[in-house]
């Protein structure tokens, strides 16, 4: 792979691939709606990072929203009532999900999220899915499943618990609060916070370490901690998952996609 080499172009707001170097860039590619992904752009990041898992040149990976405003407002819920309109298409939509999630963990190398503006809902869990998490004070957090009368994906979940502490988790997904840049950082939901005129130099610095550390030093500590921390270590999700269906197929599901997309408050029933 050569220096500078555009390894997929976006298409249709979907992510790109890039390298320069040994460091390759994920791009998410909908500046114009927060770069919140439609399900082509789930199906496309793990396609993408396939092509990555056998380069021994790159060292990093840099996972980023396009437009320098956006991370990612997280999956694109105007398309939900098509793409999710029943229990078994939401569970397909979750795989989707979760196969994304899982191709950034399992990427050999350092994976690290760049975060600016909105990350939220699924685009959290993106990032979750990230080694590190380096953030502009611009940026803030939110997982609004529960104003959708959603289940967040388990294993987003079990990202989540990892980073913030269960307490914290449950905090995050009983309110649907909006979290700044600073509270994020004080939970552990993000690793560092700059301002934004020095987010690009951090990144480059710890790219620049990257370059510097042994490999296969990186990619055994990656490999280690990933496994000791993994969701299946932990507990079966059978139920979980079960749970997850019983949310998508009620009313307040049919009742919160309605409200969004009507810009109004949802009234949740419990059924």
């Amino acid at each position: 792979m050569t220096s500078e080499q555009s390894v997929q172009s976006p298409q249709d707001g979907n992510p790109s691939l890039t390298t320069a170097g040994q460091i390759a860039e994920l791009i998410l590619n909908a500046p114009e709606r927060k770069n919140a992904l439609p399900l082509s752009g789930w199906r496309r990041i793990p396609e993408l990072l396939n092509q990555l898992q056998d380069d021994s040149e790159i060292r990093a990976l840099i996972v980023r929203g396009a437009g320098g405003k956006a991370f990612c407002a997280g999956a694109d819920i105007a398309e939900f009532e098509a793409v999710r309109a029943t229990p078994d298409a939401a569970a397909h939509y979750d795989q989707i999900n979760v196969a994304a999630f899982q191709a950034l963990k399992a990427l050999p190398v350092p994976v690290v999220a760049v975060i600016e503006g909105p990350c939220l809902g699924g685009g959290l869990g993106l990032a979750l899915a990230c080694d590190l998490r380096i953030a502009s004070s611009t940026s803030f957090y939110s997982i609004p499943a529960a104003r959708l009368g959603l289940a967040y994906p388990p294993d987003a979940v079990g990202d989540l618990v990892e980073a913030v502490s269960p307490s914290n988790a449950k905090r995050l997904l009983f309110t649907a609060d909006l979290l700044s840049a600073a509270e994020a950082l004080q939970i552990g939901l993000i690793n560092e916070v700059h301002e934004p005129d020095a987010l690009d130099t951090r990144v480059a610095e710890l790219c620049a370490v990257f370059e510097q550390n042994a490999p296969l030093s990186l990619k055994a500590a990656k490999k280690t901690i990933n496994l000791l921390t993994s969701v299946e270590a932990k507990a079966n999700l059978t139920q979980a998952y079960a749970m997850a269906r019983v949310c998508v197929d009620s009313a307040d599901y049919a009742e919160g996609c309605r409200a969004f997309l009507e810009k109004r408050k949802p009234v949740f029933q419990g059924q």
